[in-house]
């Protein structure tokens, strides 16, 4: 495998699509979940003829529930909360140079990653999502990667990572 050298930008579009597909994968099961009981607790409100004060706030926070697990309004506040704080990665710049067994992350300091050490690589067509543990991660730009390099680099994450997903959604 050639050397592939890659600059990433974190700009606001690139974190925006990063919390929202970190937020959805991370909670999948969760979110069924708590769909499910709030749907029952609807449908409790619904059916049940003597209601109180308690089973209506029970209820508009039972909506709430419903758009806040269903919308993109956590990763929105999530990005706000990041934007704000001193030391935000937002416009910070990070290099990567991909080799045959690792690569380099390259910010203030130098990080050298075994593939087969990763967690998790999430691709969509624009980024790659690669997670160094579960809260840990780096987002590589593949627009401004040539296709050759795009192919070799997936080929490398398919057979190298124990993880390896491809999200179109996004």
């Amino acid at each position: 495998m050639k050397e592939i050298n890659n600059t990433t930008i974190y700009n606001e579009t690139l974190i925006r699509n990063f919390l929202n597909i970190y937020y959805k994968d991370k909670t999948k099961k969760i979110r069924f979940i708590l769909n499910i009981l709030i749907i029952t607790i609807i449908l409790y409100f619904f059916t049940n003829k003597s209601k109180t004060i308690i089973d209506y706030i029970t209820y508009i926070f039972a909506l709430f529930g419903i758009l806040e697990l269903n919308t993109s309004m956590i990763p929105r506040i999530n990005f706000y909360r990041l934007k704000r704080k001193k030391n935000s990665i937002l416009n910070d710049e990070i290099k990567y140079i991909f080799k045959k067994r690792n690569f380099t992350i390259i910010t203030e300091k130098e990080e050298y990653v075994d593939y087969d050490l990763l967690y998790k690589v999430v691709e969509t067509d624009s980024y790659y999502y690669l997670y160094i543990s579960r809260y840990r991660s780096f987002i590589v730009d593949k627009t401004t990667m040539n296709n050759d390099d795009i192919k070799e680099l997936t080929e490398r994450f398919k057979k190298e990572v124990s993880t390896y997903i491809y999200n179109e959604n996004v």
